[in-house]
């Protein structure tokens, strides 16, 4: 009888510490989730190149390219 007693033990054990690994997982995902959110909201930091200069945002399908012969 002790060792069902050992097994029913180590099952509320491994239960107990998978609960509080679902419960980390859901307090992480609510911060990815804010973090998200607020990275949509925020503007994008402007990006450097190597000599500390901004590099220029890629052209927007928007932008049109000047015609030949003009500037």
């Amino acid at each position: 009888m002790r060792s069902l007693q050992q097994r029913i033990a180590a099952v509320t054990d491994m239960t107990a510490n998978l609960i509080a690994q679902l419960r980390e997982l859901d307090r992480l995902r609510e911060q990815v989730r804010k973090a998200e959110l607020s990275a949509r909201g925020s503007p994008q930091p402007k990006r450097r190149d190597g000599d500390g200069s901004i590099l220029r945002s890629p052209r927007k399908s928007t932008d049109h390219e000047p015609a030949l012969g003009q500037h």
